[in-house]
This record gives C-alpha cells, structure tokens and sequence, in this order.
C-alpha cells in the first residue's frame, strides 16, 4: 500500500501545479480591468482553493502597498495557496497571454499604425466593463456595508474620490476613521471572529519561504544597482518602469499619470498621441491595464524592450507581496488590524461606484452603450455566464456591426 501512496501523491501535486498555472493563465485571459477581480473570485473560491473571507482580506491588504490592486491580489491568492513557487509560475501564467497580445498589438501599431478598428471595440468593451463593475459593487455592498457606520465609511471614500483625492490617502483615512468608528466594538465578538474564520497556511516552510523571498528581493536590488550605473537605453527604460512600479499606489487609472510623465513627458519616448493609443491597447487586452508597459518598452527597443518593461513595472510589486503576505499572516487577527480591514473594504466598495460612475462619463454617451452594460450585468449576475463568454460574444458582436456599418456605438 504504501508503495502505492507514493506515485499517487505525486500525480495529484502535479494535477495541482498544473491546474493553479491553467486558472492563472486563464484569469489573464479572460479579464478586464476591474472585471480581473470577478475571474479571481469565480476560479479560486469556486475551487475552493481560499474562501470568500481570505480573498476579501487579501483585497483589503494589497491596497496598502504600491502596485496594480489585481496584479497584487492575483500574487497573494497564489502565494497562500501554492507558495513561494505557485506565486512566481501563477504569476507569471497571469502576464503572459496579455504580454503575447500587446506585443504583437505593438508589433502591428509601428509597423503599420492604424488601429481604427480598436475604437469601435474599446467602446463596447467598457460599457460591459461597467456591467462585471456594477455587479461586483452590489456583491461587496451587500457583504459589508451592513451598518451606517460602513455606509458612512463608503459614503466618504466616493465623495473624497469624487472631488479629486489621491486613492492611497483615501485608504489610510479610512483605516483612521475605521479605529475611530469601530473602537467600541464588543471585544467578543472580535475573539469569535477569530476562532470561527481562521486562515489558511501558506504552503511549505517558513524557512524556504523566506529564502526565496531574501532571493527576489536581492534580484530586486542588484537590477536597480546595474540600472543606475549603466548608461544604457535599456537600463533606462528599466529604471523608469521600476520606479512607477514601487511607488505607485492604486489600479491602472490612478498609475497611469506617472507612466505618462516618465514616458511622454521625461524621456520622450512616445508622443502623448502613441500613449493614448497604447492606453486603447491596454484596454482591448485581457489582464492587467499596465500592460501599456509593454507597448512603451516595445517602442524603445523592440521584443528585448518589451520583456524589460515589463519586468521592471511587475517586479517590485510581486515583491512586496511575498513580504506583506507573510507579515499579515502574522498580525490579521489584532484588533487593530481587523478593524482597519473593515474599514478598508467598505471604503473599497463606495471606491467602485466611483469607477462605475467615472467609466460610465466616458463610455456610456449613446443608448446603445446602456444595452452593452446591462446585458453584461444581466448575464453575470442572474444567468451566472462565464465574463469570457460575455467578453467573447460582445465584441465580436460589435466587430460585425461595425463591418457591417450599423453604427450603434
């Protein structure tokens, strides 16, 4: 018997290396902006790899650090239930199908430059966009603003977004306001909370763990050492991404600012024209917005560019969150920390109806974009359709409307 066990044990880790490196890749895929986090959650916790509370805490705590929010939650799924190695082959499955595209996008756009085509799907693709976003909101509306003291919380981050703050000081007010609203809270049923929602410990040794973690933060360290001595065009665009990828804090919208600045305004690299259409690419494309990268490393010096754009706009993150995730294994269960995740995810979901109501300006401007929008919401949330079928069926839907010349966008 036990001859048997062995072979047996190891056929099923193999099943299991293999299906975390197909759902990430399959999230990269499929999704959009916003509509990352509705893969996320429909892969892992339908696998019942990490329960719905483990997720939302994870969500809570990669918006402390900088980084893209799904890129970052993506890493921390992984981390908890594969490890060291399942973070770094998940991840890495979740960039590549979005890199393969814009590389050939990008490879197209300089060859050949006209992406009239893109507009027309870019439209669409946002309006259903708001549809997976709306359905989200009203999934997180539900679970945690179950109080006035979170409606409050929420009520507070939409309006301070809505007059123009900065996400990341948004999400530290909220954690004040959260200690300050939540201070009272009966201390037992915080001590319930902890025995009844315990979680999940990351795979293999702390010890390993944390050899790798010392390894990616040393690669970490070295790049940036090579990038500021050498004098070259690809330390520079390296150096360039990193710093956007370490210091900048929220999703794709907010992020977005400071890749202009380092590649229109600073060194020059695309015309503010070549940006906004490598913002459409990034759009179009599956996966994480940041992706542009690609399209700037692309311009600067080709398939070389565009391996180390991306590299330098991922890295740092993935880093910090091998290093939060760790550190919040540790500490969830504080009173303090609690608290602050409470308050950081009701402030998150009155967050996502400012990214409804923000895409919504730009995008729903004719009728039609509303039946774009409400057959996605319909479809995700009542009839429980897969967001790629949505994705799938939407834009090839407006591709053939738009040959045909039925101009309903």
């Amino acid at each position: 018997m036990k001859a048997m066990s062995k072979p047996d044990q190891k056929q099923s880790s193999l099943t299991s290396w293999f299906s975390l490196a197909l759902a990430f890749f399959k999230i990269g895929l499929t999704a959009y902006g916003m509509a990352i986090l509705q893969q996320i959650k429909a892969l892992i916790i339908g696998r019942k790899w990490l329960t719905q509370k483990e997720l939302d805490e994870g969500l809570a705590m990669v918006q402390l650090y900088p980084g893209p929010i799904m890129f970052n939650l993506a890493t921390y799924g992984a981390y908890r239930i594969k490890g060291f190695l399942g973070a770094l082959i998940a991840t890495f499955m979740f960039v590549l199908p979005s890199y393969m595209l814009m590389v050939f996008l990008s490879w197209t756009y300089f060859n050949y430059g006209n992406i009239t085509w893109v507009h027309p799907l870019f439209i669409s693709l946002e309006a259903m966009v708001i549809g997976i976003v709306i359905h989200i909101f009203i999934d997180f509306a539900g679970r945690y603003l179950t109080e006035a003291k979170t409606a409050t919380l929420a009520s507070v981050a939409f309006l301070l977004l809505l007059y123009k703050f900065n996400a990341f000081l948004v999400v530290l007010l909220s954690i004040l306001l959260s200690l300050i609203l939540f201070w009272k809270q009966d201390s037992k049923s915080i001590t319930k909370n902890k025995q009844s929602e315990s979680l999940k410990m990351i795979p293999g040794s702390f010890k390993k763990r944390l050899t790798g973690i010392f390894s990616v933060g040393l690669i970490f360290l070295v790049i940036i050492l090579i990038s500021f001595l050498s004098n070259s065009k690809n330390a520079e665009l390296l150096i360039s991404m990193f710093k956007v990828g370490a210091v900048a804090f929220g999703n794709g919208f907010t992020i977005m600012p400071l890749l202009q600045q380092e590649a229109v305004n600073n060194h020059h690299w695309l015309t503010l024209k070549e940006f906004a259409d490598g913002i459409a690419f990034g759009q179009i494309t599956p996966g994480p917005f940041l992706i542009t990268a690609t399209f700037i490393g692309f311009k600067v010096n080709g398939f070389v560019g565009s391996l180390i754009a991306t590299f330098g706009m991922f890295f740092p993150s993935f880093f910090y969150t091998l290093v939060i995730s760790e550190i919040y294994s540790e500490i969830r269960n504080y009173t303090f920390i609690r608290m602050a995740l409470k308050g950081i995810l009701a402030a998150f979901t009155g967050m996502l109806l400012f990214v409804v109501l923000s895409l919504g300006k730009i995008s729903l401007t004719q009728p039609a974009t509303y039946i774009w929008t409400l057959g996605a919401l319909l479809l995700v949330r009542y009839f429980k359709i897969n967001i790629l079928w949505i994705f799938l069926i939407g834009l090839i839907t407006s591709l053939l409307l738009n040959n045909w010349g039925i101009i309903i966008l």
